[in-house]
C-alpha cells in the first residue's frame, strides 16, 4: 500500500510539474507576443509624429510666404483722369494720352471707358505715372454731351477746366455754360476735344 501511495504521489508531482512548466511556457509566449506587437506599433506612431510635424512645417511655410507676399506687393502709382458727364445716350469714351515729349496720339496709348446715359462721374486710371497731353473722344455720333470737373489726379495733378485751352474736332456746336461746364453737340464720327497745353514741361 505504501509503495502504491508513493507511486501515486510521484505521478501527481510529475503532473503538477508538467502543468507548471506548461503554464510558464505559455506566460513566456504571451509576453513575447505583446512585445512584438509593441515593437510593430512603435514605428507607426513615429511615422504619424513625423507626418504631423511635416504638416506644421508646411503651415508655417504658408504663413511665411503670405507675409513675404504682403511685404513684396507694391501698388503701382498712376495718373487718374476724372470728369463728370451728362449724355443723351450711352457710348464709349476714349481717353488718349502721351507719355513722352511728343504731340501725337496713337492707339497704343488709349483707355476705353464705357459711357452711360444720364449724368455720371468717371475715374479713368491711366497706366502711366507721367502724362504730357490728353484728349477725350466722344465715341460715334454722341449727340449732346455736357462735361465738367475735368481733373488729372493721382501722381500728377492738373485742372483741365479752362475750355479756351482745348481744340475741337468734328464738333457741330459747343457752348461754355455759366456753371463752368461745356456742352457739345455732334452727329459725326469720332468727335473729340484736346487739351492744347502740355501737362508737363516738354
Amino acid at each position: 500500500m505504501e509503495e502504491n501511495e508513493k507511486k501515486t504521489n510521484k505521478k501527481q508531482y510529475i503532473v503538477a510539474a508538467i502543468i507548471a512548466l506548461v503554464a510558464v511556457i505559455m506566460l513566456i509566449s504571451v509576453a513575447s507576443e505583446k512585445k512584438e506587437k509593441v515593437i510593430e506599433k512603435a514605428p507607426i506612431v513615429e511615422k504619424q509624429q513625423i507626418q504631423d510635424t511635416g504638416k506644421l512645417s508646411k503651415t508655417e511655410d504658408k504663413v511665411q510666404s503670405k507675409e513675404e507676399k504682403k511685404i513684396i506687393k507694391i501698388e503701382p502709382e498712376n495718373a487718374v483722369l476724372t470728369f463728370e458727364a451728362t449724355a443723351d445716350k450711352a457710348f464709349d469714351y476714349q481717353i488718349f494720352y502721351t507719355v513722352e515729349r511728343e504731340i501725337w496720339f496713337d492707339a497704343s496709348h488709349v483707355v476705353d471707358v464705357a459711357g452711360k446715359e444720364g449724368m455720371h462721374k468717371y475715374n479713368v486710371v491711366i497706366p502711366s505715372d507721367k502724362v504730357y497731353r490728353v484728349r477725350i473722344d466722344f465715341g460715334s455720333e454722341p449727340g449732346m454731351v455736357t462735361i465738367r470737373n475735368i481733373y488729372m489726379n493721382g501722381v500728377q495733378q492738373a485742372d483741365l477746366n479752362d475750355f479756351d485751352k482745348y481744340s475741337y474736332n468734328k464738333i457741330d456746336k459747343k457752348n461754355k455754360n455759366n456753371d463752368g461746364s461745356l456742352t457739345i453737340i455732334s452727329s459725326q464720327e469720332d468727335p473729340f476735344i484736346e487739351y492744347k497745353e502740355a501737362l508737363l514741361p516738354e
